[in-house]
């Protein structure tokens, strides 16, 4: 075993950092989380010694008195999840390539918790694509996603989670989007079309569209399902009538709705949505006061952020005016439409804001700020050099003491406590004596109870790892070998033992938006800890051009921005386990009992690369808990034997734990609109590269005009029997959908066909005194059977039904099957000539021991399951010109992707290499290195050369 999986034990260490008894922790969990205590360790490494602010005359020192006092927020247990991409934009024919990083929310060191990391990629329709599970070491792992023409045009959600993460909620969760074209620039006709609203008499109104199912799945035949979403709100209709193949779409809409969602099912299950903008050029523009609230008297900084109707920020100017219609404020946002104003708000008046240039209404259109209240406090925080300074403004008589807590990532770094003079508090901290990222300013009265909050991002580039990219070769031209050499140092220029990946591409792989892209310090420091989408998160770290610092405070004052809720708990409970690496797990009790099981003795038993066997005895719960190999093939085949106390094979109920992904949220506000023009430039240069290559491998007589691509599955030695002897099945029904549709009342194969599957068979009892179960295919004449290719004798029929479902590999139905009248005379060699038919179909089951009816009978005590293990590996290749057979001047090297290396360690020195050959593509080519420490320190690195002819 790689760790120490003792069930159920409480973890006592914990008591040093929480201050919680064992009383005051709950677990919920089905086994242990192993590793937990090295997270404790480390968090308190982290943070030293508690850390107090004096200040004169109005501060004072408060004692801490525990440990446990540091941890302020649940989300310090959490990991952080990233993915580093490629690109954001892909044709079906490249792949999705990723790095995956995962460390501690608090500290930032690659984490311990999670061996393995669920990755998914998620269609417009809202369905998963593919999943992978990504082996992670030290926090780190790779992998991709290769496209195809199965994936249609449309914006795909990419997210990543652990196990750990899902006991934080879906702030935890990684997701990102990218836009997938089709790579023949052919787009198949929308099936969801004249979608749009009408208006049927004055403030009511009528959604319609036009849904063909048939472009999507040429076997709908029938009744069309379709979810309707409107504002969030969802509905199901049925679709019962279609008219030349289109099916109508009619419904009434609320009046001011915004947004409506078209999401079609067929009756196999494939789906295609579409969103469309009810009010189109409609604006959002939102105001936050700092610290939460407007106050009378007190002068306040005021965020605010536009958005347009697809949620992007938008640039917008105008004016503040209060209730008599005075013009209080002008206000002009920065590119992403946020910006900040001041206001001396009064208690007796509202205010509202109109904008310059109308958009989404008329110039009158009044934007609300937010109420004033009459009494109260703020709490401002700003930059001045290295401070970092507070204020705390009341208008009201304050005697009791106010207390500033001061956090980031959850973990505590000064408490303050502090009395107003004067209706006013004003200090200051040193920014270095906090680290760099989001810092959280609390003010709370006595009894501790959050008052106004802040959020404030401290910006500290010299304390990032310092990266240094040198190129061997000043001047490189096409096709030249590129040898790199990266360096890692800490801020003193000492070496430093760090994890990097090396992306470089052509600029046409990214186009000219790579500089404001998300990266690995734009994850950790800023995007990680804020709600919602942080729209160009690169453009607040790139190098070249760093964000003016009121810019990223405005971020803080806007999309950071809240109102702190008093009825809201920290939680101390942690429902899902940690995953170390792929496991089985469950409990076993009786067949006949839900009474657990002790002692039960377990054999496990897999059937992957590299077979095992392992026993084990449920504990006192009838709990088991089983390692999985390092299987890299997503799914493992495996059998668990049981056995009584004796050691004698018995049967019992086992029962494995179900792991299930979190809720999806896919955002809809993607499918609105045209493409913009970026993405249409990256899209059409791709295509360009396509058709070129195309071109050279057809000149070159690589493929035929009008080729066809034929696929065939693999076939067993059985199937391969079968289908020689009887020919193509015209249905497949796996052996997975027969066991999710077996119900606890299901008695064998047939009753779960029966039920299940009546369009294909018909199940029919035959004989005499109740007789048997007995198939037949929907019309396919006379119907047999063949178990494993073994044709099934006629007096053995009746043992057909009783099949256990979860021996069965797959049913396949064979309609007027070849050779029938051989098989007839086989399954009744007593049969008279004149009475065997010329045609018939066949029902061919294939079971996991592949040795006919009798071998399919259950064993006593053995369950088969399949259960997910790590997806296999995926090499990134690029040609190498080493010789003259490998470098063709003739065919084009049209890669835009140039080399990625997503898992490079640096050695003693702190040096890496890395050595690739450039394409036939000129112009900027850049290199992206990112690089993290087992101690949580990061660092980012950009360099920009010119490959020429």
């Amino acid at each position: 075993m790689r760790g120490s999986h003792r069930f159920y034990e409480r973890i006592n260490s914990m008591r040093g950092l929480t201050g919680c008894t064992n009383a005051q922790i709950s677990l919920s969990c089905k086994h242990p989380m192993i590793l937990i205590d090295r997270l404790v360790d480390r968090v308190r490494d982290s943070i030293g010694p508690a850390m107090l602010l004096g200040a004169a005359l109005v501060l004072a020192a408060l004692p801490v008195r525990a440990q446990s006092e540091h941890v302020v927020a649940h989300a310090a247990w959490a990991e952080k999840i990233y993915l580093q991409l490629d690109a954001d934009v892909y044709t079906t024919d490249q792949t999705i390539w990723f790095k995956a990083v995962v460390v501690e929310s608090a500290t930032h060191r690659p984490s311990a918790l999670s061996g393995v990391l669920h990755v998914e990629l998620i269609r417009p329709d809202e369905q998963v694509a593919e999943r992978k599970r990504i082996k992670l070491t030290d926090g780190i792992g790779s992998g991709g996603f290769v496209l195809g023409e199965q994936y249609v045009q449309g914006s795909y959600l990419l997210r990543a989670y652990t196990e750990w993460n899902k006991n934080f909620g879906g702030d935890f969760i990684f997701q990102r989007y990218v836009d997938v074209f089709p790579a023949t620039g052919k787009i198949r006709s929308n099936p969801i079309t004249a979608l749009h609203l009408r208006e049927q008499e004055a403030n009511s109104y009528q959604l319609h569209a036009q849904l063909n199912p048939q472009l999507i799945d040429k076997n709908h035949q029938k009744h069309l399902t379709v979810y309707l979403t409107v504002d969030g709100k969802r509905d199901t209709l049925v679709i019962k009538g279609a008219r030349n193949g289109y099916y109508p779409l009619e419904y009434a809409i609320p009046n001011g709705s915004a947004l409506a969602t078209v999401n079609m099912e067929t009756e196999n299950g494939i789906r295609h949505s579409k969103t469309i903008a009810l009010q189109d050029g409609s604006l959002d523009l939102q105001f936050f006061a700092e610290s939460g609230q407007l106050v009378h008297g007190i002068t306040t900084k005021v965020g605010f952020k536009a958005l347009d109707n697809r949620g992007n920020g938008t640039t917008v100017s105008g004016v503040v005016m209060d209730s008599k219609g005075r013009t209080v404020a002008p206000f002009k946002s920065n590119h992403l439409g946020m910006g900040i104003l001041a206001l001396t708000p009064d208690s007796t008046l509202s205010y509202y804001a109109v904008l310059d240039s109308p958009q989404g209404g008329s110039r009158l259109q009044r934007y609300p700020l937010p109420h004033v209240i009459g009494n109260g406090r703020v709490l401002s925080v700003a930059k001045s050099g290295d401070e970092i300074e507070l204020k705390i403004l009341s208008n009201c008589a304050e005697t009791d003491s106010l207390f500033i807590q001061v956090s980031c990532r959850g973990i505590m770094h000064y408490l303050i406590k502090a009395s107003m003079k004067n209706q006013r508090i004003a200090t200051s901290l040193p920014a270095e004596g906090l680290p760099e990222g989001i810092i959280s300013f609390t003010l709370m009265d006595r009894q501790m109870r959050p008052l106004a909050g802040r959020l404030f991002f401290n910006r500290r580039p010299e304390t990032r790892l310092q990266v240094d990219v040198s190129p061997a070769d000043s001047n490189p031209r096409k096709r030249s070998k590129a040898d790199l050499s990266i360096r890692v140092a800490d801020s003193n220029g000492d070496a430093v033992d760090a994890r990097v990946s090396v992306l470089v591409m052509h600029r046409d792989h990214v186009g000219n938006a790579w500089t404001a892209r998300q990266n690995l310090l734009t994850q950790l420091l800023l995007s990680s800890e804020l709600r919602g989408d942080v729209a160009d998160p690169g453009y607040y770290f790139h190098s070249a051009n760093a964000a003016p610092f009121d810019h990223l405070d405005v971020l803080m004052l806007t999309q950071g921005w809240r109102k702190y809720r008093y009825d809201t708990l920290l939680s101390d409970s942690f429902h899902f386990p940690n995953e170390p690496f792929p496991y089985i797990s469950g409990k076993v009790h009786g067949v006949l009992s839900s009474k657990a099981r002790a002692a039960i003795g377990l054999t496990l038993m897999t059937l992957g690369q590299r077979p095992s066997v392992t026993a084990q005895n449920t504990d006192s719960l009838g709990r088991f808990y089983f390692e999985l190999p390092d299987d890299y093939s997503d799914s493992l085949d495996v059998l668990i034997q049981s056995a009584n106390k004796a050691g004698k094979n018995r049967n019992y109920t086992i029962a494995l734990d179900e792991r299930k992904p979190p809720p999806l949220v896919y955002d809809q506000l993607r499918s609105i609109g045209s493409v913009d023009s970026v993405v249409s430039l990256l899209v059409q240069k791709k295509l360009e590269r396509a058709r070129r290559e195309y071109s050279y491998r057809l000149a070159t007589g690589e493929i035929m005009l009008d080729e066809v691509l034929v696929e065939r599955r693999v076939l067993s030695p059985q199937q391969q029997k079968v289908l020689d002897r009887y020919g193509e099945p015209d249905v497949i029904i796996s052996g997975k959908a027969i066991q999710d549709k077996e119900e606890k009342w299901s008695y064998g194969l047939y009753s779960v066909l029966l039920f299940n599957f009546p369009d294909d068979l018909r199940i029919e009892r035959v004989g005499d005194n109740g007789g048997y179960l007995r198939a037949r295919i929907m019309g396919g004449e006379t119907t047999l059977v063949v178990v494993d290719g073994i044709p099934v004798m006629n007096q053995n029929y009746e043992l057909i039904p009783s099949i256990p479902p979860s021996e069965v590999k797959s049913v396949e139905l064979i309609r007027f099957a070849k050779n029938f009248s051989a098989l007839y005379r086989e399954a009744y060699p007593e049969a008279h000539p004149l009475e065997i038919p010329a045609m018939g179909s066949v029902i061919a089951i294939y079971t996991h021991a592949g040795k006919g009816l009798f071998a399919a009978r259950k064993p006593t005590g053995l369950l088969q399951a399949t259960v997910p293990v790590y997806s296999p590996v995926i090499e990134f290749y690029a040609p190498r010109y080493e010789s003259p057979e490998d470098n063709d001047p003739e065919r084009p090297d049209l890669r835009t992707l140039i080399y990625w290396a997503p898992e490079l360690s640096t050695d003693a020195t702190g040096k890496a290499t890395a050595s690739y050959y450039h394409s036939d593509a000129s112009g900027e080519t850049i290199v992206v290195v990112e690089a993290i420490s087992p101690e949580g320190k990061i660092g980012y690195k950009e360099l920009v050369y010119q490959v020429t002819d």
